[in-house]
């Protein structure tokens, strides 16, 4: 019997290949034009919408799978065998690819900044700044990641996961009240669109936010009789999403100028302030909450299946992600030179760095040490 949870699977390959729409997407959008290392001048307001609304649930339902995931593995194997797994294949990973990462990020850039015409404004901050802060760029996820395995093994070995605390945490009035307070008190201290928590240091909006979707997803593996409940509640949702994603962009300040990103830089970080960003932290709350609800409950009854195309896609989907942003770098500058419309670099840019994906993982990984380091064993 096959009891494999399919659409697990491909939610979590989902929300990782949505990260290369994301990054493409911000290369095209007006509002990071200043923000994006392959910033194109050809722009479209589409691309804002696009890249804003990935943004506030693409990550937040990422963490949500791995919280689930990390309660399946705990419950197949034992809390010791979960943290040997995940340090195998979420820390090793990371300390692998970041240094690399740092390597290919710099000649990327490097390659860019001498071919592209007109360079991207945000080479004028790296100019400026002369002792830039050091960042896990795109590997972040995994670094928080790990960090919430070890806090969930601490609390299986010290007894303090039980089925009172899963009941405590799926239940209605968590959900609906106590959840989204935690996460706009989390991110009220952030810019809109807020960060990635990209510091090696860790940060604690980023524990009291992807965290607790973290631990909403572990629970929700004791619980998966819900998403069937929840079903109902899919038009709602939708309904509460979209009020929510048109006052967030009616809320939605103007783009920050060259000059703001230099003075952010500079200081390590944006400071957000006033009684208008108290109420768009809300907004984007509901957005996040509601985006992700209805993302994991689609998911839920449409992508429960499997077939080798899926099968594959999720496989390589982890692989992909680790190169996607140096890629499409690779990618992008040169299409900086040519009079294309955005929307034909977007689509170009997208469908390169998926096939230089896909390809790379068949002939490089998939049957090598990185593919059993990133898979594991296939049973």
């Amino acid at each position: 019997m096959n009891n494999r949870l399919h659409y697990i699977d491909n939610l979590r390959s989902l929300a990782l290949l949505l990260g290369i729409v994301f990054h493409a997407a911000l290369a095209y959008s007006p509002f990071f034009s200043n923000l994006w290392f392959t910033a194109d001048p050809n722009t479209h307001f589409i691309f804002d919408y696009i890249s804003h609304a990935l943004h506030l649930f693409r990550m937040p339902l990422f963490f949500i799978i791995a919280g689930f995931c990390s309660a399946l593995l705990i419950d197949k194997s034992n809390t010791n065998q979960f943290l040997r797994h995940r340090a195998k294949h979420i820390l090793l990973p990371f300390m692998i690819f970041l240094p690399l990462s740092f390597a290919v990020y710099y000649h990327a850039l490097s390659f860019g900044a001498s071919i592209a015409k007109p360079t991207p404004p945000i080479f004028a901050v790296f100019q400026v700044i002369k002792e830039p802060v050091i960042s896990t760029m795109h590997l972040w996820f995994l670094w928080n990641l790990f960090q919430f395995c070890v806090i969930f093994w601490l609390l299986n070995k010290s007894k303090l996961v039980s089925n009172k605390l899963d009941n405590f945490i799926t239940h209605p009035v968590f959900l609906y009240c106590m959840l989204p307070i935690l996460l706009t008190v989390s991110l009220i201290a952030q810019p809109i669109p807020f960060p990635a928590p990209d510091k090696l240091t860790p940060q604690l909006w980023s524990y009291g936010f992807y965290g607790s979707l973290y631990l909403v997803g572990a629970s929700l593996f004791k619980k998966q009789n819900l998403l069937s409940t929840y079903q109902n509640y899919i038009w709602p949702l939708s309904g509460i999403a979209t009020i929510s994603i048109a006052a967030y962009f009616y809320l939605l300040p103007a783009a920050p100028t060259l000059e703001m990103v230099i003075t952010a830089a500079s200081a390590g970080e944006f400071t957000p302030t006033g009684h208008q960003h108290f109420l768009h932290v809300m907004v984007q709350t509901s957005c996040i909450l509601s985006l992700t609800a209805v993302s994991i409950l689609l998911g839920h009854r449409f992508l429960n299946n499997a077939n080798r195309v899926s099968r594959a896609i999720s496989d390589a989907s982890y692989w992909v992600y680790l190169i996607h942003v140096p890629v499409l770098i690779y990618i992008q500058m040169p299409l900086i030179n040519t009079a294309l419309p955005a929307l034909s670099k977007f689509i170009i840019s997208v469908f390169l760095t998926l096939l230089i994906g896909q390809v790379s993982y068949l002939l490089l990984v998939k049957r090598t040490w990185l593919g059993l380091l990133l898979n594991g064993k296939k049973h």
